[in-house]
């Protein structure tokens, strides 16, 4: 497996599919990838009725389709929606080198305010 990003540092806000897995694809390459989802639902893939039992999640079957976008990532439950987590986001943009997200500004203050306010090492596009 290449090596290419192996020193960049990246947070992934992001649920769903097509982020996360360009996350997944970019942890495939060795950059060091942090996922944030919310501590109690989680990235809404979580709730997918797919698993190895094909009766859901919660049935103890795992979530492939879950497994396969967060492959090679570190995950930290962190409400964006309270002052407290959306301060701990802005500390971690601190220590990366790249954000990755979905969330839109209007609905997540926290995307917002890093994408002006951040690590001047964040690329921006």
């Amino acid at each position: 497996m290449s090596e290419m990003l192996k020193d960049v540092k990246i947070l992934g806000l992001a649920h769903w599919v097509a982020t996360p897995s360009a996350c997944a694809m970019l942890a495939d390459i060795r950059a060091e990838v942090v996922k944030v989802e919310h501590p109690e639902t989680g990235d809404a893939v979580r709730s997918l009725n797919v698993s190895t039992r094909g009766t859901g999640t919660h049935t103890g079957g795992l979530n492939t389709v879950l497994e396969q976008l967060n492959r090679g990532k570190q995950s930290m439950g962190i409400n964006l929606e309270v002052a407290e987590g959306q301060e701990t986001v802005r500390s971690l943009a601190a220590t990366i080198d790249v954000l990755v997200t979905n969330l839109t500004p209007r609905r997540h203050s926290a995307t917002a305010s890093l994408t002006k306010t951040s690590s001047p090492s964040i690329r921006k596009s």
